[in-house]
């Protein structure tokens, strides 16, 4: 079960389909696309950790958009590469952790010890989600299952930062942070229940 519906994701592929194959057909590969929404993303988070929000919103919804337009370019060659694969996952996780570093240090800066605290968790938390999955499959099995996937965590995260933009306030970005912990403390709960239920009935 996923707070994501199901449709949501598809839908959203489809709607940049053809931003995609523009982009396949000017030679721009899936690596470079990646590459780039790693960059765009980590200024994005800077510009979080500097207070920023407004700036910060923009940067991120274009990585967000990269992270999207990389798969399906990997799709139209044909499914990609292994090493495209690994910058993808690899690149990712970076993405993700700047993100959370950047709330520890807006915590910091504002002297809140609650931000701060939900922030190591959604930083612990969010990667183990991940690494759960991976060493899950290392061993033969899936553990994609869980309530909030990355992309529901990374649009909680967003929605944070556009509300702290638009009200100048920082409560509605520290909620989305706690949210975030929460959930990704969930999922890793549900991800290493799922993959020890799996090896025992192995």
């Amino acid at each position: 079960m996923s707070i994501v519906p199901r449709g949501a994701a598809t839908g959203a592929r489809s709607a940049l389909a053809p931003i995609a194959r523009a982009l396949h057909s000017a030679g721009v590969s899936a690596n470079a696309v990646t590459f780039a929404g790693l960059l765009i993303t980590l200024a994005g988070s800077l510009l979080v950790a500097l207070g920023q929000p407004a700036l910060a919103l923009v940067m991120l919804l274009a990585g967000t958009l990269a992270d999207t337009l990389d798969g399906q370019i990997a799709r139209l060659t044909g499914g990609g590469t292994k090493l495209g694969a690994f910058l993808d996952s690899t690149f990712d996780r970076l993405s993700d952790a700047s993100l959370s570093v950047a709330a520890l240090i807006v915590a910091v800066t504002h002297g809140d010890p609650l931000l701060f605290f939900t922030a190591i968790l959604a930083l612990v938390a969010g990667s183990l989600v991940p690494y759960v999955r991976a060493k899950a499959e290392s061993l033969g099995l899936t553990a994609s299952v869980g309530l909030a996937p990355r992309e529901a965590r990374l649009v909680l995260m967003v929605l944070g930062i556009a509300a702290w933009a638009v009200s100048g306030s920082l409560s509605p970005f520290a909620a989305a942070v706690a949210v975030v912990a929460l959930l990704s403390t969930i999922t890793a709960a549900q991800r290493i229940a799922h993959v020890a239920r799996a090896l025992r009935n192995t």
